[in-house]
């Protein structure tokens, strides 16, 4: 009995440490977007790590960044992310109003993209439909624009 109390004390121990050695572990995130058709306007970034506020509460978001669209392509790189889960959502604000512009029935009249291409159909993609893992110390995820 004594036996086992020591070895269930040494794996208890073990996987203490290895939880803690993979929660601190962070990741160089680059994130290209492409397929912008327009060089107007600005790339607006957000990135929620759990679906908690997800596209309805901005202040949840872990991350949240504009970018001039002078480019087909923009990349921005987020240094020292932690591992995990996480979700973005991309909107090309071509007027610069900073609001996501939609007709009267609420479809979408510019440009947007997420991550893992979720088919669209009614409404904002879940988070579990557009969520990735972030598991390696340099890791990139690209995201097309699309329109409706």
């Amino acid at each position: 009995m004594k036996q086992f109390l020591k070895s269930l004390s040494i794996i208890t121990f073990l996987a203490l440490v290895m939880t803690s050695l993979t929660s601190n572990k962070v990741s160089n995130l680059t994130i290209r977007i492409e397929n912008i058709q327009q060089q107007d306007g600005t790339i607006s970034i957000i990135i929620f790590k759990s679906d908690d506020g997800w596209l309805n509460e901005y202040k949840k978001a872990y991350f949240a960044k504009g970018t001039p669209a002078n480019s087909s392509v923009v990349v921005q790189q987020i240094k020292g992310i932690p591992y995990g889960t996480y979700a973005v959502a991309v909107l090309h604000d071509i007027n610069d109003n900073k609001i996501a512009d939609k007709s009267i029935i609420g479809i979408p009249q510019e440009p947007f993209g997420f991550s893992n291409y979720p088919k669209i159909t009614f409404g904002v993609p879940d988070f579990k439909d557009v969520s990735f893992q972030v598991n390696a110390p340099n890791q990139e995820i690209v995201i097309k624009m699309m329109e409706i």
